[in-house]
């Protein structure tokens, strides 16, 4: 199969090519070009993909093809692990639908963590769209919050891991409440048993579909192999005892063009030890895991994604469906306790065709273990005796170049990036080119500047007014 070349070859709406046109999407990746087709014709499908391969859009768009804005009901489901990956594909939807006809595409993400009242005022407005994980999900429909009479679509993102979490019994008392008159789109990185009987339960004489990694790859064939983005390099450290860990671990972020890195340790204690110990070695490192308030993990992915800070420190459970789109390096301080863990693991870099690098730190038993993944099949293996951590006076790395800033104003007081951009230049002083990152949550939202400006900003911020809210202004580093 020919990779289409360009999304118009699918006869897609206007409103939707000129989202597509302004995100800048023009060649459809591998399985974009495998899944749409069937989508928009209505057939269920059964997608095998990696991570960073597109499938978002591809489900997204089959789905706002569908959408009628003007009918005030919710016409679409998706259902996903992970808190992280609702935000993504509900900011990646509303970017897709944005110029939808009035009255426009309304969105909501469910999941827990947070208090539901919020999320309850959201559905009062009844989205057209859902994405939710499943517990919450569930909830919202035993207190019949949603009301899925006029659903057209339900999609299970990331089936693989739904079912690692555990979510079996909950997806099932979902689906057994929503209309069977629907289409279901699946995906899942990997199509072991247990996902096949998923598809066998929940589809209708489904299309199995199966796509490589990135832009420019035309890949395709039967679901259930392991398939690994042709844009990541693949590095195993082969150490000679796990107490030079530590060393590696360091050494490896020292190493130029290491740049954005997440590391991947199997408690929540070793990733907090693991941060304190490259904090007091000078190296920015957040931490992510399980236990972590919202507004803390909010916080931590966005100084990795804004360059104040250099590495995450993170458990499986937090960094499934995690959106850092400039990573350039994962590091599996830990052994996965399994080959499709260490699939998705390194999968979270060389996103969308952009070259990665994916090391994993191994014992000699580890390695004879990782040596039997087909996952890992094409990891390039060396010995490395690392050098001694440096002594407590050496010199440090330097700091981060940019900071990051929070500020008490969010979506839900009607303020906008603009907005915030708006008050930096003219009230802060701040050159308009020197802004960073921005990203607007609902009660707060987080601004990246240069380290050496920082100070002056929340002098003339602290007490100003951002569209005619009065905002407190800190240094969340």
């Amino acid at each position: 199969m020919n990779t289409p070349a360009s999304f118009a070859d699918f006869n897609l709406s206007a409103p939707l090519l000129q989202a597509l046109a302004e995100l800048n999407f023009t060649q459809p990746t591998p399985v974009q070009a495998l899944v749409l087709a069937p989508a928009l014709e209505g057939q269920d499908v059964a997608g095998q993909a990696p991570t960073g391969s597109g499938k978002t859009a591809a489900y997204g768009l089959a789905i706002l093809a569908q959408i009628d804005p003007k009918v005030k009901a919710v016409q679409a489901i998706i259902i996903v692990p992970a808190r992280e990956l609702a935000l993504q594909v509900r900011e990646a939807l509303k970017s897709l639908g944005k110029y939808l006809e009035a009255p426009g595409l309304r969105v909501a993400a469910l999941y827990g963590g947070h208090a539901m009242r919020d999320e309850v005022k959201t559905l009062q407005q009844t989205p057209h769209i859902v994405v939710a994980t499943p517990g919450r999900l569930l909830d919202h429909l035993e207190k019949r919050n949603i009301i899925p009479n006029q659903l057209k679509v339900m999609v299970l993102d990331e089936a693989d891991k739904l079912l690692e979490l555990k979510f079996q019994q909950e997806m099932a008392t979902i689906v057994s409440r929503l209309p069977r008159r629907r289409q279901t789109l699946l995906f899942s990185a990997t199509m072991p048993d247990k996902v096949m009987a998923l598809v066998r339960d929940y589809l209708t004489r489904p299309r199995m579909l199966a796509a490589s990694g990135g832009l420019g790859n035309d890949a395709h064939g039967e679901a259930g192999a392991a398939s690994m983005p042709s844009s990541l390099t693949l590095r195993g450290h082969l150490l000679n005892a796990v107490e030079q860990k530590p060393a590696a671990l360091y050494h490896l972020l020292q190493q130029p063009g290491t740049g954005q890195t997440l590391i991947f340790a199997n408690t929540r204690e070793l990733v907090q030890e693991l941060a304190q110990f490259l904090r007091g070695r000078g190296v920015a490192a957040e931490v992510l895991h399980g236990k972590l308030p919202q507004p803390e993990r909010d916080k931590a992915l966005m100084k990795l994604r804004n360059n104040s800070a250099q590495a995450l420190v993170a458990t499986d459970v937090a960094a499934r469906g995690l959106d850092v789109p400039s990573l350039d390096t994962v590091i599996q301080y830990d052994l996965p306790h399994d080959a499709e863990t260490f699939q998705h693991r390194a999968g979270r870099t060389a996103r969308a065709g952009v070259a990665g690098t994916a090391h994993l730190l191994a014992t000699p038993p580890e390695q004879t273990r990782v040596q039997g993944w087909p996952a890992a099949q094409d990891v390039q293996w060396a010995r490395l005796s690392p050098p001694p951590l440096p002594a407590a006076s050496a010199p440090r790395p330097p700091r981060p170049e940019t900071v990051t800033l929070h500020v008490t104003a969010g979506k839900k007081h009607k303020v906008s990036a603009h907005d915030l951009v708006g008050a930096f230049v003219n009230v802060g002083g701040l050159d308009r080119e020197a802004i960073g990152r921005i990203e607007v949550f609902d009660f707060y939202s987080y601004v990246a500047v240069p380290r050496a400006q920082a100070a002056q900003l929340l002098e003339r911020l602290n007490g100003a007014k951002v569209k005619g809210v009065k905002v407190r202004v800190t240094d969340v580093d």
